[in-house]
């Protein structure tokens, strides 16, 4: 279902959500007191989103520090909207005649977070999927290419989602409706990358999957993923979502912090370098800062190297400093 700016707009005041952009960056007033102004609407490693009232105006005082609860109206007059926010007595009001949407995409390919341990080249895939996800499901299907609508099927593929190997904890996870249920067109793309990797036997217990997808099966499957003989498939899905995510622009946050993040990454390819040339497998991944606050996080940077036991592959991660 594709959601008007007023429907997305009314969706963050059911969440209670509101978060101006500061305005001084990107709210801009004019010598009548009317201009653009922005909140927040989504912020991920795919996009930054903010929603923009059209030749507002405000009045009344708004506490971004404020810890109690926040009160947030929508109202429609003939002239247009207001939009009244209330903490404890105090008052903040928007005019506003129309809201636009304005997005930012980035590239996501080589974005990785290692907040838990074991399996963590699973966990990336299960982070990226999620995230293309949001950007679908917030924002629109028009967002995203045809590859990235089969990346973010893998939302509903058990063996792989948040059931199996989940990249946060679960008090930040935001459940499906049914965790369990396995799309279609999930496992038909799985199916597609098996067959791709000339993985034969994991193809056909995909198709078994796929026509008895109980929680037990899933599970089953889930544990196919660990095994070496199986890795392949696992690449190929990484490199996929590498591609898919390398037609939009990388982030940049000026010259100064460019130079040095540029550093970093060289230094991890560089020693990803080193590794390849030991006959070892490594891939470089890196968490990196939001455009809008760009002082959000650290810029990190990792080498993920691949190690094969007796039956399982598994990952080491290092960080480059």
């Amino acid at each position: 279902m594709n959601l008007t700016n007023i429907d997305k707009l009314n969706m963050l005041i059911e969440q209670g959500m509101f978060e101006p952009v500061e305005l001084d960056e990107k709210n801009i007033i004019n010598e009548n007191g009317r201009g653009d102004f922005r909140i927040i609407y989504l912020m991920n490693d795919t996009v930054e989103s903010f929603l923009v009232f059209k030749n507002a105006k405000y009045t009344g005082e708004y506490n971004d520090k404020f810890e109690g609860f926040t009160d947030i109206e929508l109202e429609k007059r003939e002239e247009g909207y207001v939009l009244i926010i209330k903490q404890e007595q105090s008052y903040f009001l928007i005019f506003f005649d129309d809201v636009e949407l304005e997005n930012y995409y980035y590239n996501y390919g080589k974005i990785g977070h290692f907040w838990i341990k074991g399996y963590e080249h699973l966990r990336v895939l299960e982070y990226q999927v999620a995230i293309v996800w949001d950007k679908m499901c917030y924002i629109g299907k028009e967002s995203c290419t045809d590859n990235e609508l089969k990346i973010a099927s893998l939302k509903q593929f058990p063996p792989l989602n948040y059931c199996s190997y989940p990249c946060v904890s679960d008090i930040y996870q935001v459940p499906l409706e049914d965790k369990w249920h396995l799309s279609k067109d999930a496992n038909n793309f799985m199916m597609e990358i098996a067959k791709k990797a000339g993985d034969t036997g994991l193809e056909e217990k995909l198709m078994q999957y796929g026509e008895n997808p109980t929680i037990k099966n899933a599970k089953k499957m889930a544990k196919l993923f660990r095994r070496k003989e199986h890795k392949k498939v696992i690449q190929l899905l990484m490199k996929y979502i590498e591609e898919a995510a390398a037609v939009y622009p990388d982030r940049s946050f000026g010259k100064s912090l460019d130079e040095r993040n540029k550093k970093l990454l060289d230094k991890a390819v560089k020693r990803k370098n080193e590794l390849e040339k030991a006959g070892m497998e490594a891939v470089v991944y890196k968490e990196e800062q939001f455009v809008y606050d760009c002082d959000s996080v650290e810029f990190n940077v990792y080498v993920m190297l691949w190690k094969d036991g007796l039956v399982n592959s598994s990952v080491r991660i290092e960080k480059i400093e």
